[in-house]
C-alpha cells in the first residue's frame, strides 16, 4: 500500500462533536419561535414537520431548488400547517426558523479531542488535508466557520457541492478532484462505517474507523462487504500509523 499525501476527514463526530442531540435543538428552536406558533402547537408542528424532513433526504438533489430552499420551506410549510397564519407569513417565518436554526446549529459543535493538533501535525508533516462531509450546505459550512476549521484543513467538501450524500462514489470523486490527488494516495477519517469507510473503500481510497469509545468495530461492518484499512480511537493515533 502506498503511502498517502492527502488525508480526508469527516466533520460530525469525527473532526467535531455536537453538544446537544438534533432532536433536543429543534425542540429549543420551537421555543424561541412559541409567541408566534402557539403554546399548545408544539406536537402538531412537530407532526407537521417531521414527514417533509424525513424524505428530504432522498429527493433533495431531485429537485432544482437548493437544499437550503427545500429545508426552508419544510419548516414554513409545516407552520402554515398549524393554520394560524398566511402562507406569506408562514414562509417569512419559516425563512427565519431555518436561519436561527444555521446560527443554532453552529453553536452546538465543539472540536474532538486532538483535533486541532492533529490536523496541524499533518500539515507539518507535508500532508494535504480535507473534510468531506454529508450534510446542507449552508449548516456544515456555518459549523466549521464557527470553530475555524476551513483554516485549519486545505480543502473542505459538503456532499451537497457533488449533488449527492457519502457513500456515493461521486462524493468522493469530487473530493478527489477538487484536491488533485489519485485516489490510492488519499485516506478517509470518520465514524460511519458506510458513509466514510465502506464509501472511501469502494471510491478506491483507504478508509480508517474511528471508533473513540472502542464498542462499534465488532458490529457497524457485520453487514458491509469490507473491513477498514485502519481503526483509530483517538485522532492523533492516525500519526503513528502514518509514521
Amino acid at each position: 500500500m502506498p503511502k498517502p499525501s492527502t488525508i480526508f476527514f469527516d466533520l460530525d463526530e469525527t473532526l467535531v462533536e455536537n453538544v446537544t442531540p438534533i432532536q433536543e435543538l429543534f425542540s429549543s428552536m420551537y421555543f424561541e419561535f412559541e409567541t408566534q406558533l402557539g403554546e399548545d402547537q408544539k406536537d402538531n408542528f412537530f407532526a407537521a414537520l417531521r414527514p417533509r424532513i424525513g424524505g428530504l433526504w432522498n429527493t433533495m438533489f431531485l429537485s432544482e431548488d437548493s437544499p437550503e430552499s427545500q429545508l426552508t420551506k419544510a419548516f414554513g410549510e409545516s407552520i402554515e400547517a398549524l393554520e394560524r397564519h398566511s402562507t406569506e407569513r408562514a414562509s417569512e417565518l419559516g425563512r427565519e426558523m431555518f436561519d436561527r436554526f444555521c446560527a443554532t446549529s453552529s453553536a452546538n459543535v465543539r472540536l474532538h479531542p486532538g483535533a486541532t493538533e492533529t490536523l496541524a501535525d499533518l500539515r507539518e508533516l507535508g500532508f494535504t488535508t480535507g473534510i468531506i462531509t454529508n450534510g446542507i450546505e449552508q449548516l456544515q459550512l456555518g459549523k466549521i466557520a464557527a470553530l475555524d476549521l476551513a483554516n485549519q484543513v486545505d480543502h473542505v467538501i459538503v456532499s451537497a457541492q457533488a449533488r449527492a450524500h457519502k457513500p456515493a462514489k461521486k462524493v468522493f470523486d469530487y473530493a478527489l478532484e477538487k484536491a488533485a490527488v489519485s485516489a490510492e494516495l488519499a485516506w478517509q477519517i470518520g465514524d460511519h462505517a458506510t458513509n466514510d469507510v465502506a464509501g472511501a473503500i469502494r471510491a478506491g481510497m483507504s478508509g480508517v474507523f474511528f471508533d473513540p469509545n472502542k464498542d462499534q468495530l465488532e458490529t457497524a461492518f457485520a453487514e458491509l462487504e469490507v473491513d477498514p484499512t485502519h481503526v483509530i480511537h483517538a485522532l492523533p493515533e492516525i500519526l503513528n500509523i502514518l509514521a
